[in-house]
């Protein structure tokens, strides 16, 4: 017979529910406690019904899947996992506890993070809508521990789920007056129209200001993601795979370093082979990190890639440099669509654009060789960007002041247009 470990989350432990499909679930008798209350609240329908339903469904899909998108491993310990939600957290290890087919999933801890979610300290959506009588974006009282549709935005084909993914920001309220804008890419009718249905804003936690958020992703190139950004990109995976599995159109609009934040969220649910069938797309905006990975996240995650706008950058250090890799980026995404993803009969023609993309790529490349000493001492880089950073040119520096890209800009010329308006309106 096999001998339970001696750790304290093993005390005592049974059976939970059903055994006859999949893992067997082991709990101790704290958590079996919690869980059949967790099982009465779900029948209610309230905020605490719709949490505990939540809870209860996480649960029993560790009998089908033990290491979902939204799971990690705990300190290296290959049986120890720890799955993530924007409201609560569930520790788990796997053992072969009975000596069956396939490993047992004991339940070590159950950990509820509503407050940290509605303290603003956690990723989670927060369902946004435009109040008219305060001219001004209002997010939710509470976050939404699932994504689905509503009367306003359906998530069918011609009505998808808007949801935004905020990059550097103040705080919730900065980043739900920003997302509009980018969701709706600078489009007054569109704009009219999300104030009509709202949106849901993805709200990744941001520390630091503003100005120095701008600039940390210098320091942050080709380093892994930090652990609140991969928390985060869990939850988002779990959300897109939610909507996947509710057969959802959703259209997710990414700001600043929240491209990061998607991509490694589709690169986690394209490691498990998710097919999406076209009923989700990605739009990046502003984007700091690289759009080349994410369009080969967004290909193997099988998104809507028809539109062939799918991004949008002014010419600041950090778009120039972090998103589109002085022009390379583009290039790269143009050749892997040609080799990759354009039928044959078509190959011919899409020759000519990657041809200027290249010419594009050269270009960028050769306005990058002016000086950038200045830069590099002010900011204290090291040199190893210092041949990133690259131009000196008027529209790419004020485009690489924050408070000059919070809106979506049609052309290079927008930010100089937004500073001489803010200039003339101060006299």
């Amino acid at each position: 017979m096999h001998q339970a470990p001696t750790s304290p989350g093993y005390a005592g432990l049974r059976p939970y529910g059903q055994s006859g499909t999949g893992r067997t679930l082991l709990v101790n008798s704290h958590y079996k406690q919690m869980l059949d209350q967790f099982q009465q609240l779900s029948k209610a329908s309230s905020s605490e019904g719709y949490h505990a339903q939540a809870i209860t469904r996480a649960v029993g899909g560790l009998r089908g899947c033990v290491a979902p998108a939204n799971s990690f491993m705990k300190n290296g310990n290959p049986n120890r996992r720890c799955i993530v939600f924007s409201g609560f957290e569930i520790e788990y290890e796997l053992n072969s506890y009975y000596g069956g087919p396939q490993t047992d999933v004991v339940i070590v801890d159950i950990r509820l993070t509503p407050q940290s979610s509605s303290k603003i300290k956690k990723a989670a959506l927060w369902r946004t809508n435009y109040q008219e009588t305060r001219s001004q974006w209002i997010t939710a009282e509470e976050p939404s521990l699932h994504l689905s549709g509503d009367k306003d935005l359906p998530g069918n084909e011609n009505q998808p789920i808007k949801v935004g993914i905020n990059g550097y920001c103040n705080n919730l309220n900065h980043a739900a007056g920003m997302l509009p804008s980018h969701i709706a890419k600078g489009e007054k009718i569109k704009l009219n129209m999300l104030k009509g249905t709202g949106y849901q804003l993805f709200y990744v936690p941001q520390s630091g200001s503003a100005i120095k958020a701008g600039w940390s992703f210098i320091k942050e190139l080709g380093q892994p993601a930090s652990q609140d950004e991969q928390q985060a990109a869990r939850i988002l995976a779990h959300h897109i795979k939610e909507a996947h599995d509710k057969g959802l159109h959703v259209e997710w609009t990414s700001h600043r370093g929240g491209s990061k934040v998607l991509t490694q969220a589709m690169k986690l649910l394209a490691k498990a082979n998710i097919n999406l069938a076209k009923k989700q797309k990605i739009f990046l905006s502003d984007h700091t990190s690289d759009q080349y990975e994410a369009d080969l996240a967004r290909r193997a995650l099988g998104m809507n890639t028809d539109d062939s706008k799918w991004h949008n950058s002014t010419p600041g250090v950090a778009q120039l440099l972090g998103g589109r890799s002085l022009g390379a980026a583009d290039l790269s995404c143009s050749i892997n669509e040609l080799f990759h993803h354009t039928p044959r009969e078509e190959r011919a023609g899409k020759v000519i654009d990657t041809f200027v993309e290249g010419k594009k790529a050269i270009k960028s490349a050769m306005a990058a060789g002016s000086s950038i000493a200045v830069i590099v001492n002010t900011f204290g880089f090291s040199a190893a960007f210092a041949s990133a950073i690259c131009s000196t040119l008027a529209s790419t520096t004020l485009a690489s002041i924050p408070s000059l890209n919070e809106g979506y800009h049609k052309s290079s010329t927008d930010p100089a247009k937004q500073l001489a308006n803010k200039l003339v309106s101060k006299k």
